[in-house]
């Protein structure tokens, strides 16, 4: 069985785990496992493999069934845990964070665009602060056949180019790998390969990694007033493109009428005169006489409205393949 690994982890930005209660009073580790999970499914489906959705799973483990492992749980669920079937691995965090983050109400700021032509969107932080410092992750192998080398790509896959846990499309998780491990790429994305392989099938409109972008902007707005002055600039986009469709307005950018909807849209706060923005755009909008790229192109143009594209990262079938695409995200050049 492998050696325990530890990854040291500072946050760039708050952080957001949650609670029963709605507040992030300390880091908990769900929320941190949810995160690795999400991404795991994502790369599993981006390099071919079926990962089911964890909110409306039917993967669970009958040790006197007849059908092997691979048949019965996706990836992610032989990872992760399922039912009938304990996860590979466990986490133990030690939290020397403190309180961090935006409280309160806040709106957008600057000469844009208003709605109504009186009054711009608020956005509300009302639960509390976040959480920000230090965190020492230790990754505990509970089976013979876990690698954690696995866990630690995860980690550097979000320290490179997303965020860790919730609300991160209102600039939470940005993280940076401190003394850990060095990730052996190559290993990684094999092990990937491996996964999906076992278990080949369709994305079924959950998300992947093929579908996904990855950019990085310079900006004069600080902190949580960058992320919500591009996120009202994206409302703003999408409100008047596409002849106003709100179905595509709602599944972009998220709404909290009409039964919730997540962004699709991520968002870090300014650290340093730079954010990052990443995404999720599927290529079934399920939205008539619109597509996927002309929606890319609309967030790309809104982007370099509003500061300095410095880069932009995303998937193209016409000369990678994924497992090359996630090899190019984590090799040092990836490093943004």
């Amino acid at each position: 069985m492998s050696e325990p690994l530890k990854i040291k982890l500072r946050t760039l930005t708050p952080l957001w785990t949650g609670g029963v209660d709605g507040k992030s009073e300390r880091l908990h580790v769900t929320g941190i496992m949810g995160s690795l999970r999400w991404w795991y499914e994502a790369l599993v489906r981006g390099l071919g493999g079926k990962a089911c959705d964890p909110t409306d799973t039917k993967c669970q483990y009958d040790s006197q069934s007849p059908e092997p492992l691979e048949k019965q749980l996706c990836p992610a669920c032989r990872l992760f845990g399922a039912t009938g079937w304990r996860r590979r691995f466990r986490l133990v965090v030690r939290d020397t964070t403190r309180p961090d983050g935006p409280t309160g109400t806040h709106r957008p700021t600057g000469d844009r665009f208003k709605r109504d032509g009186k009054t711009r969107p608020s956005w509300y932080f009302n639960n509390g602060p976040g959480r920000g410092g230090t965190i020492t992750v230790s990754v505990i192998p509970l089976a013979s056949d876990f690698d954690p080398n696995v866990i630690l790509g995860l980690f550097e896959l979000i320290e490179l180019h997303a965020g860790l846990a919730a609300k991160t499309q209102l600039g939470y998780g940005w993280i940076k790998i401190g003394k850990s491990p060095s990730l052996n790429v190559p290993a990684f994305v094999q092990a990937m390969q491996s996964a999906a392989a076992a278990r080949p099938g369709d994305s079924e409109g959950l998300p992947s990694l093929k579908e996904m972008f990855f950019a990085q902007i310079e900006t004069k707005d600080q902190g949580i007033t960058a992320t919500l002055n591009l996120k009202y600039d994206f409302r703003a986009a999408f409100r008047n493109a596409f002849g106003g469709n709100k179905t595509l307005r709602h599944s972009i950018c998220g709404t909290v009428k009409d039964g919730r909807q997540a962004s699709k849209i991520s968002l870090s706060q300014a650290v340093n005169g730079t954010m990052r923005v990443w995404g999720w755009i599927p290529e079934d909008l399920r939205v008539p006489n619109v597509t996927r790229s002309q929606v890319v192109d609309e967030i790309k143009a809104t982007i370099k409205i509003f500061g300095a594209l410095k880069s932009w990262r995303e998937y193209d079938p016409s000369q990678v393949d994924g497992a090359t695409f996630l090899t190019s995200l984590l090799e040092k050049g990836g490093r943004q």
